[in-house]
């Protein structure tokens, strides 16, 4: 079975902090048995200061993370007796058996923190001395996986505890703007792949194209409308449609799921805030990026809305297939209601 650990945000946390788990750490004996498995397996590694394994290690040439909050982060992570636990690199994961279409490959944006707390001591501490391009192969402790942070060593073996792991890491760029560097980034793959796009004037980091012309009128309030869509990555993968065969290409589809046009209640086009526009019968609200998109359409229209994670996921990300701070897009199109 797969272990997927460190696609989105929250799970970079959760395997990066302190794992609470029982197999190192917090005993002397864990200690022993580390030092004696490094001395057999990599005798030559070069020890850090607090205590990680560095195995190979290929300087980049581009900035130190330095200060910078955001940093992208491409990883590979290894049990000790080297079975693959899970990759950001797709061709590995296709080698190794456990692709799956469903989730997002590619480096990871990692949020530091202002104090360089967000991240695993062990990780932090290698990242903190690597510069952009770079990529370095460590053996990090179990201790050595708290967030908290310590003045010594000593005290991360006394007060955590965590799993051994062989950790490969790429570090991509560096950054403290995020939303800068996804409008940026949406700039770039906009002039490649859809140079007609325009930036909504209200909506910094909103862009929209209409791919196939309405009726020349708004939709009126509180009507019902029927929409057809994919969301995407950037990357083109789908992580939702209401398109049965796009849901078969990208693993999406569920026998008992019905693809037919949504329902949405479209309450108050002029409302300000545009997630209180609601999907079916439920009350519960979509993503702003979605649904701002809908409100720049006419009766009939098709379009691509395309906007920074700000309106989308953000930090969080969704599930395995959205990571944190992914630019999104969503194809849409106004249809008639489905017939019964």
């Amino acid at each position: 079975m797969k272990l997927r650990y460190l696609i989105i945000a929250a799970s970079i946390l959760a395997l990066l902090s302190c794992a609470k788990e029982k197999t190192a750490g917090k005993n002397d004996d864990a200690k022993r048995f580390f030092d004696a498995w490094i001395s057999q397996k990599y005798p030559t590694a070069t020890k850090t200061p607090l205590g990680a394994y560095i195995i190979s290690d290929t300087p980049g040439t581009g900035i130190a993370p330095d200060d910078s909050i955001y940093i992208r982060l491409g990883f590979t992570i290894y049990s000790l007796n080297g079975e693959l636990q899970t990759t950001t690199v797709e061709k590995l994961a296709r080698k190794a058996g456990i692709y799956d279409r469903t989730e997002y490959y590619g480096p990871s944006v990692v949020y530091r923190g202002e104090k360089q707390e967000s991240l695993a001591a062990g990780i932090e501490e290698a990242i903190s001395t690597m510069r952009v391009g770079g990529k370095r192969t460590l053996v990090i402790p179990g201790w050595l996986s708290e967030v908290k942070r310590y003045d010594t060593p000593e005290e991360y073996i006394k007060n955590c505890s965590g799993t051994d792991r062989i950790y490969e890491l790429e570090l991509v760029e560096c950054f403290n703007d995020v939303d800068r560097w996804e409008r940026d980034s949406l700039l770039k793959y906009l002039a490649v792949n859809y140079p007609a796009a325009k930036e909504d004037e209200e909506l910094e980091g909103f862009f929209y194209l209409t791919t196939k012309a309405g009726e020349d009128k708004e939709f009126s309030n509180d009507t019902t409308l029927y929409f057809n869509y994919t969301g995407r990555l950037l990357n083109g993968a789908a992580f939702d449609t209401t398109i049965a065969d796009t849901a078969k290409v990208w693993g999406l589809y569920s026998s008992s799921k019905t693809y037919q046009q949504t329902k949405i209640n479209w309450y108050n086009k002029d409302n300000e805030d545009y997630t209180t526009i609601t999907m079916g019968d439920s009350e519960s609200s979509t993503i702003q990026g979605f649904a701002y998109g809908l409100s720049l359409m006419h009766p009939g229209e098709a379009g691509i809305c395309f906007f920074i994670s700000k309106y989308g996921y953000s930090a969080s990300g969704s599930g395995e297939s959205i990571p944190a701070y992914a630019p999104l897009c969503f194809e849409l199109e106004n249809t008639k209601a489905p017939k019964d």
